[in-house]
């Protein structure tokens, strides 16, 4: 049998090496509550197997209302199983949380679910009726145990593991004591719940003979329950050690056949059938080092299907945990700095962690942490109440995770599963009334007199680039092409000229596709048994200040302390073109009057006007000295131009007043200009040759497109010098501090990082979390006042 069992474990282990598991998500943001408006910064950490994930690119993001409502949807793009972002929070938003979900394409189990995420949203009117709670209801004093047999099951004349678990009428755990006794009244032992509401009881049953839990709950009533009778069967309990994870089975039955069925997370390890007799155990060994972390369920069938016991537990439970060491040196008083190092207890390991320090005053939900959101959470049939609070006050992990509805998931490995890549832009023309049809019909006769002629022209600048870049397409019967290896970073101005020249008056417009429809259309989950934030009874007396300082602009919006990201197009042009042209500016601290681009200009893109009559139509004078690239030309009158009849520029000249103005992108104009003795000045910039675009004036469609979400990095308020302390007004910051790109490598600790206090001072909540080179969760979380 020996023997057997080993071959038998062989083969399972050789398996397990090469299963593959749907990615785990877990999003860390900088705080946990926000007010509207705010900024949410956030870190995403993609889990493969137990290991930052390597083939994983796109990290899909929905960000919905608390009714569902989906309203905002974006792509992140992953690097090495890690990525870094931010949302904003709408300015308008009146409710009092925000639902978050992301996945991946990597999607081979149907019953796989997003990752979901709660942030809360404070209401300035109505913090404290949605952070307190009111007067205790009578459901509050429904006092509740749960019995619960190791396995599932009382197998007569055989130890057996009782698991209590006591709850008031919401969920949350009660403190609940009381003794075990035979149905006569004859006592066998006592318990008392721990902070957690579990407690343990280890006793062998008779045969026939009934018992009773006898307790009292915090309203000190005493009540009983029944406990169900013992039976001849079979069971399976795991024990589990730092390195072994040993399955037993056992029965008091003198010969039974039984099914051992083996799952880790949400895919199938094993199934062996098992001969049991009575009074012998059947171990089967697990060395943890070839096994992921995740849930382990082992269930027990005969061989009707018929399920005899189920036992659940966590793999890797006294060893995936790994708190980091914190070396903190504190300022003192508003707005003084504090030091920051990090080193990992053990020294082997490296490891990728975010960082975030809020405020005291900002209220903290320590409900889920990555470790929760990464094992606890994706298994669970229903969503968890108040995980990691339960989980930390448990006296025996094991009881936590016994006593939880793991979902039954088989998930298997589906080998043709396509594999991640780089989102490419798509795009479709669309024409009004129909009118495609005739168009492209007509346009396949032209080709066939003209085959080398090509379709349509399309432009695309994001915001690093220059100029606009463009490239000849085609496209198919309905309209729809693709640009071949273009991927869009934050965003990008598109433009897409008419199609073939003969039929260019043709109206029409682009509808662009960049997220996968397929991936991204699925419906807003939230888990079954999701209850609003509520806090549980030993947090009743606990009330949160965040009440941040806040200035209201013209328009009577309020102005927070936390960036937001503005995307101006004009502005973003503006920078280009003095990029563009720095060569050719002309060194002054005075600002212009007035900025003009004129591809900009929708009057310009619809027909094609002179130089002369753009600047006369936007300035409203021709007594201006003309400065072109940088050079000098003369002081322009009526006369002067009136008199100039060459056809090119070259010298003095001025005929280039005459071209047309979608040669020149960037003009600015100044009333008085040092250069030119205080009189009124133009500065006016010529495109290249190759710059010009050529179909300008023509029909043509521009947009701008959002592509994978910005990776911007966070700025972190710093005060040097006395003076810039002094001098920076009322700081009154929540997020006092914010990294998600903070690495150890093995031996060492981190740099040190450096941030400061606000004005008040009060203090700073400080979180760490992360995943090391081995796969351990890293978690750090600690209030310094």
């Amino acid at each position: 049998m020996r023997r057997i069992l080993l071959f038998f474990l062989f083969l399972f282990l050789l398996k397990t090496t090469t299963a593959q598991q749907n990615p785990a998500i877990y999003i860390h943001t900088d705080r946990d509550f926000y007010f509207p408006g705010d900024t949410v910064w956030f870190k995403g950490y993609v889990i493969d197997n137990g290991f930052l994930s390597s083939t994983t690119l796109n990290l899909y993001i929905k960000i919905a209302e608390e009714n569902g409502q989906t309203y905002q949807q974006s792509v992140a793009l992953v690097s090495k199983g890690i990525t870094a972002s931010h949302f904003v929070v709408p300015a308008t938003y009146q409710g009092q949380e925000l639902f978050i979900n992301a996945y991946t394409r990597m999607m081979n189990c149907p019953l796989q679910t997003s990752y979901f995420k709660r942030i809360g949203v404070l209401q300035s009117d109505s913090l404290n009726a949605s952070l307190t709670t009111t007067s205790q209801s009578s459901s509050d004093q429904d006092y509740q145990i749960r019995i619960y047999p190791e396995g599932g099951v009382l197998l007569s004349e055989m130890e057996n593991q009782l698991i209590i678990q006591s709850h008031d009428g919401h969920g949350y755990p009660a403190v609940a004591r009381g003794k075990l006794t035979q149905e006569d009244g004859k006592s066998l032992t006592s318990f008392e719940t721990d902070s957690a509401g579990y407690a343990q009881i280890k006793f062998t049953p008779v045969s026939g003979a009934k018992y009773i839990i006898s307790w009292v709950g915090e309203d000190q009533q005493e009540r009983k329950n029944k406990i169900r009778e013992s039976q001849m069967g079979a069971k399976a309990i795991i024990q589990s050690t730092v390195d072994k994870t040993t399955i037993q089975l056992m029965g008091n039955l003198p010969d039974q056949q039984v099914v051992l069925y083996a799952k880790l997370g949400k895919r199938t390890l094993f199934e062996q059938e098992f001969t049991l007799t009575k009074d012998k155990k059947i171990s089967i060994p697990l060395k943890n080092e070839d096994l992921e972390y995740g849930i382990l369920q082992v269930t027990v069938q005969d061989h009707t299907g018929q399920t005899l016991s189920k036992r659940n537990h966590l793999l890797g439970e006294k060893t995936m945990l790994l708190e980091p060491v914190v070396q903190l040196q504190r300022g003192s008083g508003e707005k003084s700095g504090n030091k920051l190092a990090i080193t990992l207890p053990d020294l082997g390991e490296s490891a990728d962690l975010s960082i975030s320090v809020t405020a005291i005053e900002v209220p903290m939900d320590s409900s889920t942490n990555i470790f929760t959101d990464l094992y606890l959470q994706p298994m669970a049939q229903k969503n968890l109440l108040q995980p990691l609070t339960l989980w930390q006050n448990s006296k025996d992990k094991d009881v936590f995770i016994q006593m939880q509805e793991w979902a039954d998931l088989n998930c298997p490995i589906d080998e043709s599963i396509a594999k991640d890549s780089l989102l490419m832009l798509k795009g479709q023309i669309k024409m009004d009334k129909n009118r495609w049809a005739g168009f492209y019909k007509n346009y396949q006769d032209i080709l066939k007199k003209e085959p080398k002629k090509r379709g349509a022209t399309f432009g695309y600048q994001d915001f690093t680039a220059s100029a606009m870049q463009y490239v000849e397409i085609d496209f198919d019967a309905l309209g729809r092409f693709h640009i071949p290896n273009l991927i869009v970073f934050d965003s990008m101005d598109t433009k897409f000229n008419q199609i073939y020249r003969k039929l260019q008056f043709e109206p029409f417009h682009i509808t662009y596709e960049f997220i996968d429809p397929a991936v991204a259309h699925r419906p807003f989950f939230i888990p079954q048994g999701y209850t609003p934030f509520k806090q549980p009874a030993e947090w009743k007396n606990k009330k949160w200040a965040a009440n941040p300082h806040v200035t209201i602009d013209a328009s009577g919006k309020r102005v927070l302390q936390t960036v937001t990201i503005n995307r101006d197009r004009k502005q973003r042009e503006i920078d280009r073109l003095e990029r563009r042209f720095y060569t050719a500016g002309i060194p002054t601290n005075v600002k212009p009057d007035q900025i003009l681009m004129p591809l900009l200009d929708s009057l310009v893109l619809k027909r094609s006007q002179t130089l002369e009559d753009y600047l006369f139509n936007n300035i409203r004078t021709k007594r201006y000295e003309v400065y072109l690239n940088g050079r000098n030309i003369k002081e322009l009158s009526p006369d002067s131009i009136s008199n100039i009849k060459a056809d090119k520029f070259y010298g003095d000249h001025i005929s280039f007043l005459n071209d047309d103005v979608a040669n020149f992108p960037y003009i600015k104009f100044y009333s008085t200009f040092a250069l030119a003795k205080g009189r009124p000045a133009v500065l006016i910039y010529q495109s290249a040759p190759g710059e010009v675009n050529k179909e300008i004036g023509k029909a043509i469609d521009e947009q701008t497109i959002m592509g994978y979400l910005p990776v911007k990095q966070y700025t972190v308020t710093t005060y040097e010098t006395v003076a810039k302390k002094f001098s920076s007004g009322y700081d009154e910051r929540s997020t006092l501090y914010w990294n998600p790109f903070v690495t150890i490598s093995a031996g060492e600790s981190t740099p040190e990082y450096i941030f400061f206090n606000n004005s008040k001072a009060n203090g700073y909540c400080l979180t760490i979390q992360g995943i090391s080179n081995s796969g351990k969760i890293i978690y750090y979380r600690k209030v310094f006042r």
